[in-house]
């Protein structure tokens, strides 16, 4: 017979108890068995609850500043549900706050999915959040419902629409999952300096190198891949860790946004370091290209430009003279607003794995144009040194770290 954690842990269930009780409850009861509490929360807003909560559809309302009836008095389910969200994100956070949620775990189909894993967001990464949903987690939209945060989602092959042979098992899989979650062993975070690090696949030799010599100096670097949700990730991660620097290798977000990419991390890639003041070191890598998931999938206009498929589901398109000159005048207004140390270490024989001599995207007049106007539009105050080396070579590697080094000596001579 297995036997119970020994500690008992809060999990919590969330759910539209009008359209999934039954589906919880079993869900609720799994993990009751293997001797956990479990606190019910209701979110539907129609029917009557299935079964009882402990958190009523009632007190969802109240916790955003409203009342049930006002909600259901909208005639609009989408000014209903950003109430339901924002007062279930109130709820799951004081839970937190108070050591009542070691983790927390839905059931929905559409509604239920966008708007429980809205509020699963506003936690904490490392606290557990699991969903189960109908099919969404083999859609597009999944990545719009797990955003930044670590969400996971299995998708249940029959509609959640009672129990069955097909819908218990997916349940009783979602249950052990969060039971296995919350029961794992506490992780020690540790009290080494935190750098957080951008990069993608083709500067990743150097930015490795760089995170490696880090690493032997006794800092935590944090690695985030350029691929959109990566470089929002880095941002949030900036405004609410402890983080003691920022390297960037893997720029390429910056004109997916501009220029109409798929890999875009919005208006706002390049500014959360700047504002809380902590250095910045700059390397443009990667900022030569943008991404889309193939050719099929790029509009006509960008199917003329040089072209890498780096696999099946990623394709680089180079940037053209006259866009890169545009990138760099957008990058030397987020550099000069920075309220901390910014430095620019360049390489002049290529940002990236493919723009080097007899590659694809190699355009040495572009790359010149493109650092003519970013020097122009600096603040004299921002270091700029060139290194003759290609992104990913050793040489240049060497050059970042070294300017690391010497902007933490800095910061250490006038603290």
């Amino acid at each position: 017979m297995r036997k119970t954690h020994q500690k008992k842990k809060i999990i919590v269930c969330v759910g539209t108890l009008d359209t999934k009780a039954v589906e919880t409850e079993y869900v609720k009861k799994i993990i009751e068995k293997r001797g956990h509490r479990v606190i019910l929360i209701d979110t539907g807003i129609m029917g009557k609850p299935g079964i009882e909560p402990d958190i009523s559809r009632e007190d969802v309302a109240r916790a955003a500043g409203s009342s049930l009836a006002e909600v259901m008095a909208f005639g609009n389910e989408r000014e209903a549900v950003e109430v339901l969200i924002r007062g279930l994100g109130g709820i799951l956070n004081e839970l937190h706050r108070t050591a009542k949620l070691d983790g927390v775990i839905s059931v929905g189909g559409g509604m239920g999915t966008s708007m429980i894993t809205a509020a699963m967001r506003q936690l904490p990464l490392g606290v557990p959040k699991f969903m189960v949903s109908t099919k969404v987690a083999h859609s597009g939209a999944a990545k719009e419902y797990m955003g930044t945060k670590d969400i996971t989602m299995v998708s249940s092959p029959a509609d959640i629409a009672g129990l069955n042979r097909l819908t218990r098992k997916v349940m009783a899989n979602a249950a052990g999952a969060i039971i296995g979650m919350v029961e794992g062993d506490e992780v020690e975070l540790g009290s080494k300096p935190v750098v957080a690090m951008s990069m993608t696949g083709w500067t990743t030799e150097g930015a490795s190198m760089v995170q490696s010599a880090l690493e032997k100096e006794n800092y935590e670097v944090v690695v985030f891949h350029g691929i959109g949700v990566g470089g929002r990730a880095l941002e949030e991660f900036v405004e609410a860790e402890p983080v003691e620097a920022v390297i960037e290798f893997g720029m390429n977000e910056i004109g997916n946004e501009l220029f109409g990419g798929m890999a875009t991390a919005g208006p706002h890639r390049l500014e959360a370091a700047g504002k809380k003041g902590i250095l910045q070191i700059i390397t443009l890598g990667a900022v030569d290209y943008i991404n889309f998931l193939g050719v099929e999938s790029m509009p006509p206009e960008h199917r003329k430009r040089p072209l890498v498929s780096h696999n099946p589901q990623a394709t680089g398109a180079r940037l053209s003279t006259d866009e890169m000159r545009v990138l760099a005048e957008v990058i030397a207004q987020k550099l000069n607003n920075a309220k901390g140390p910014v430095k620019l270490v360049v390489p002049t024989r290529g940002f990236s794995r493919w723009n080097t001599k007899g590659k694809t995207f190699y355009d040495p007049e572009g790359d010149r144009l493109f650092l003519k106007k970013l020097k122009e539009k600096l603040h004299l105050s921002i270091m700029y040194r060139e290194v003759d080396a290609h992104v990913n070579d050793d040489r240049f590697a060497e050059a970042v770290t070294e300017e690391f080094g010497k902007s933490v000596s800095e910061q250490k001579k006038e603290n």
